[in-house]
């Protein structure tokens, strides 16, 4: 039996909401129905960002505010689909915080302020998973287990990049999954710093043509994350403690520090490879200076919309995947992906 999900993710790039609806019998079928991202408005990212900054404090608005934007977002992407019945909606929420020593990892949002769409709702993903001993995240790997077997590939390892980069690497129907190196987060704060009216190193416009930066790269590439065992997983602002390190040694130029960034990126990507097909997901995957690097690296590199799948969407997708199998008491869960104790499944039914 097939069921049809709303899927919701509001990343660590803190921009809005991703929403999809996918059908799927929550093991081996999926059909991408739609898409939609509701961006957030300018005073709410602010908000957000000033509640990283000051050691999470989170204002005690920010729950329906956030709650407000995926209503917003549920509404626009159930109206275009009317004739759809909707069995399961997954929310996973706003993070502002992880860490997986502490076992925790904060999601806002209130789930009594979303509106009913169908009846049932699922949330708190990363929960389960933390209680049993896993580093709670990543957790849409098993959806990218599913794409491969859909399109028959095999040795092949995804990497989403968001505001932190994840991977997936897929060998012989086996998956393990870490978080790999920071994503967009670091660039865009540094973009923004630089310049207002700017968010994001839009498609490497601002790193294009750059040069290397040795000593910002010995120095994070230095960090002892990089030399831990997986599973592991990454706060959004765990590599911001380099930042003035960053704005010490980019009087070169802003281009020089954002390609300096990519090129690190670059790098920890050929590293975990192993001589896999490459499958770019997230908004990362867009920026031409990060291509082009791992074009030089002679990597072999695809985007996942190459495959007919919506790239920006593939988290939004794997919320409505986990949804459906929390609703069958399927795990999502494992030891290769987050080092959990015994494989479980993910979420709460509201």
């Amino acid at each position: 039996m097939e069921y049809i999900a709303i899927g919701s993710m509001s990343g660590t790039s803190l921009d809005g909401v991703d929403i999809s609806i996918i059908k799927s019998n929550g093991k081996d079928t999926f059909t991408e129905i739609d898409n939609y991202f509701h961006p957030y408005p300018k005073d709410l990212i602010t908000s957000l960002k000033s509640s990283i900054n000051q050691n999470y404090l989170v204002d005690s608005k920010l729950p329906t505010l956030i709650s407000n934007e995926y209503n917003k977002a549920i509404e626009h992407i159930v109206s275009k689909n009317k004739s759809i019945q909707i069995d399961v909606i997954g929310i996973h929420g706003q993070t502002i915080f992880h860490d997986e020593k502490l076992k925790i990892s904060i999601q806002i949002f209130d789930k009594k302020k979303i509106k009913t769409v169908c009846p049932f709702l699922i949330s708190n993903f990363r929960k389960n998973d933390l209680l049993n001993g896993g580093t709670g995240a990543p957790i849409i790997p098993i959806f990218h287990k599913l794409i491969a077997e859909k399109f028959k590939l095999n040795n092949c390892m995804f990497v989403n990049i968001g505001g932190v980069t994840n991977i997936t690497n897929i060998k012989e129907n086996h998956i393990d999954a870490y978080d790999l190196c920071f994503g967009n987060a670091l660039s865009d704060d540094l973009v923004n710093l630089s310049d207002k009216n700017f968010s994001y190193d839009n498609d490497g416009d601002f790193s294009r043509g750059g040069s290397l930066i040795k000593q910002i790269e010995k120095i994070i590439l230095s960090d002892p994350y990089f030399s831990k065992s997986s599973p592991k997983s990454l706060d959004r602002n765990y590599f911001h403690k380099y930042f003035n390190i960053i704005t010490e040694h980019s009087h070169r130029s802003l281009k020089d520090t954002l390609f300096t960034l990519w090129n690190i990126l670059g790098s920890k990507i050929l590293y975990a490879s192993n001589n896999s097909k490459i499958i770019l997901c997230g908004g990362g995957r867009k920026n031409s200076t990060l291509k082009e690097i791992l074009n030089n690296l002679k990597l072999n590199v695809i985007d996942v919309d190459e495959l007919g799948i919506n790239g920006d969407f593939i988290e939004s997708q794997g919320i409505g995947y986990l949804a459906i199998r929390r609703l069958l008491k399927l795990p999502s869960s494992f030891d290769k992906t987050t080092g959990i104790k015994k494989e479980t499944f993910l979420g709460e039914i509201n």
